[in-house]
């Protein structure tokens, strides 16, 4: 088996509350095939839609208790994920019932399915009272989700642990049973079949590789690439193109000018320029109206150099459709995890962080 290691930066135990009050645990394919099971096992006693029995309340001539409608009408939703599980394993007998005991008939999966079906027919005021009377850790485990193949589930378990944060679709790892997903603008790993998660780095102690960085650049070049050349500001060398170098840049940043101004010796060096807008502070940074005018200007070229030189008096309106662009590139921004500008990627998705005199840029640029 290989080492592994994780430069951690903050752990989340997997015991938390939940954290939004509109999600449910389950996915629609969960409830399409306990559907299909509870018709097979439990209509005849429960009802077609769980809607029976009407005096549940009351026992019967032999002092049991008949099924109870799991609608959310009854009991059910004061019960645990877990007690709910085991009554259908173990069946209610103990509980003053007569249901039989499910245990060997029905998988762990095919249980999960099952409560599934009849917590979909709850009144989301009563789902939520179950949501918020009992921990997440009453759900089913991440490690069992996984080994259902469930995905979208999985991401819709991590929500309910980590609240309604951005989170990208889990994917395995070289590591045994760890599985990586993009949280926010950084990566999280699950661990121990998803009772930790560990944000951070994960580290291939035999080849030396930053797994999490690869992970990085790839994401980079991903986002990259869904922008036409037609809705960026490119600056071309004058003779052979041996590098690219896209720069994300705010026109009111000091090092952001301080760069252009160097344009000539990075273009004279053969390092094509692509710039992508990104307002510091969003809509209501310093240089959002200028990129916008810039973006809007028929020379962006030139627009580019007087905004950078705080000649501004001259630019359009930034009411364009091409505008568009400015918004958009804060949000790619926010995803390959910039915190302040320049930000600097080479072509294979590495970024360089902040302001690099040319003299140092140039030799980074073309190795």
């Amino acid at each position: 088996m290989k080492n592994f290691t994780f430069m951690a930066l903050l752990y989340f135990a997997a015991t938390a509350s939940f954290a939004e009050s509109d999600g449910r645990w389950f996915s629609s394919d969960q409830v399409k095939r306990g559907e299909v099971l509870f018709k097979q096992n439990c209509a005849a006693c429960h009802g077609q839609n769980a809607e029976k029995t009407i005096d549940w309340k009351k026992t019967d001539a032999n002092g049991k208790y008949p099924p109870p409608p799991l609608n959310g009408t009854a009991h059910a939703w004061h019960h645990s994920l877990e007690l709910l599980k085991s009554t259908i394993r173990e069946g209610g007998k103990k509980l003053g019932g007569v249901m039989p005991a499910f245990e060997g008939k029905l998988s762990d999966t095919e249980i999960d399915q099952l409560v599934a079906y009849f917590q979909s027919k709850w009144p989301d005021d009563v789902y939520q009272k179950w949501a918020e009377r009992f921990e997440v850790s009453e759900l089913p485990s991440i490690s069992e989700v996984v080994q259902t193949n469930e995905k979208s589930s999985l991401t819709r378990h991590l929500r309910k642990r980590l609240g309604q944060f951005k989170l990208g679709e889990p994917t395995e790892t070289a590591a045994d049973d760890v599985w990586q997903v993009k949280f926010q603008d950084r990566f999280l790993y699950l661990i121990e079949g998803g009772k930790f998660a560990i944000i951070g780095d994960l580290i291939d102690l035999e080849s030396g590789q930053n797994l999490t960085e690869i992970s990085r650049r790839d994401l980079t070049i991903e986002e990259i690439a869904k922008y036409p050349e037609s809705d960026l500001v490119i600056f071309e060398p004058e003779g052979e193109v041996k590098a690219t170098l896209d720069i994300f840049t705010d026109t009111s940043c000091g090092y952001c000018r301080k760069l252009h101004k160097e344009l000539p010796k990075l273009t004279g060096a053969g390092i094509r320029i692509r710039y992508f807008p990104y307002a510091r502070g969003g809509e209501q940074g310093p240089g959002y109206a200028t990129l916008k005018s810039v973006w809007c200007a028929k020379d962006r070229l030139q627009a580019m150099t007087d905004a950078k030189n705080e000649i501004t008096h001259n630019l359009p309106a930034g009411d364009c459709e091409a505008a568009k662009v400015v918004d958009q590139g804060y949000i790619t921004g926010s995803k390959v995890g910039i915190t302040g500008t320049p930000a600097l990627f080479k072509k294979n998705g590495e970024k360089i962080i902040g302001y690099v005199p040319y003299q140092k840029l140039i030799p980074m640029v073309l190795n």
